[in-house]
């Protein structure tokens, strides 16, 4: 197993869970189900997490997120989401206590995403800052680990 694959292995494998989402400009809040698919490629460099959200049983959100360690020692985030926004630079990301924490700023404002491994999965939250703006959270999670996965 490569460090990516070490230091991020509550992410991989197929899991789901509940979802909450806070009333955005993007979406209003509500309840939601996260289904997500994470595996190793391109050798074993990178993590490949393939994500769903559904509200109501359909589909709303998806994305694809791409993890990699820069030779700096940090962990990289790459997403790719159905809104369409291209990534203009890697979220980066490290580890406070337990939790791994990603920031990214845009000129359309700041996020930060945080993910804690638990026995058998993972939480995970979201915010948003928008330019001059406070902090507002957008989402909260708790995955699993779907059984034999």
């Amino acid at each position: 197993m490569t460090s990516i694959e070490e230091e991020l292995a509550f992410l991989v494998g197929s899991l789901h869970g509940p979802e909450r989402m806070h009333a955005t400009r993007w979406a209003p809040a509500g309840e939601a189900h996260g289904r997500v698919r994470g595996e190793p490629g391109v050798d074993g460099l990178v993590l490949v997490q393939h994500q769903v959200q559904e509200r109501a049983g359909e589909p709303v959100f998806r994305a694809v997120n791409v993890f990699m360690a820069d030779p700096a020692g940090r962990v990289l985030l790459y997403p790719f989401d159905s809104v369409g926004q291209p990534p203009e630079a890697p979220a980066v990301g490290s580890w406070r206590g337990a939790d791994l924490v990603f920031e990214r700023s845009t000129p359309r404002g700041s996020a930060r995403t945080t993910y804690t491994p638990t026995a058998d999965g993972y939480t995970w939250s979201k915010q948003f800052r928008p330019p001059d703006g406070e902090w507002q959270p957008m989402i909260d999670g708790r995955l699993t680990r779907d059984p034999g996965r």
